[in-house]
């Protein structure tokens, strides 16, 4: 499974700088730059499709928020 950190440095390096990004396409980053695998790609839990890996990047996205790291349209 693809660590927070991997996500966070994919993210980091291919996101542009002081523009909003639409979550689709931060998705569409992460699957151009990391090869996700198999325990990615499986669901979060029974109840949900979405697979672990969009759940991840979430995760990281309020991780960094909470931290200042990065501004929501919500923060401004």
């Amino acid at each position: 499974m693809t660590n927070d950190g991997a996500l966070w440095i994919a993210l980091h390096e291919h996101l542009p700088r002081k523009t909003w990004i639409a979550l689709a396409d931060i998705y569409m980053i992460v699957q151009h730059r990391i090869l996700l695998d198999d325990d990615d790609l499986a669901c979060v839990n029974s109840r949900s499709r979405r697979p672990r890996w969009k759940y991840n990047v979430c995760r990281v996205l309020h991780s960094k928020q909470r931290e200042g790291t990065l501004l929501s349209r919500k923060s401004v």
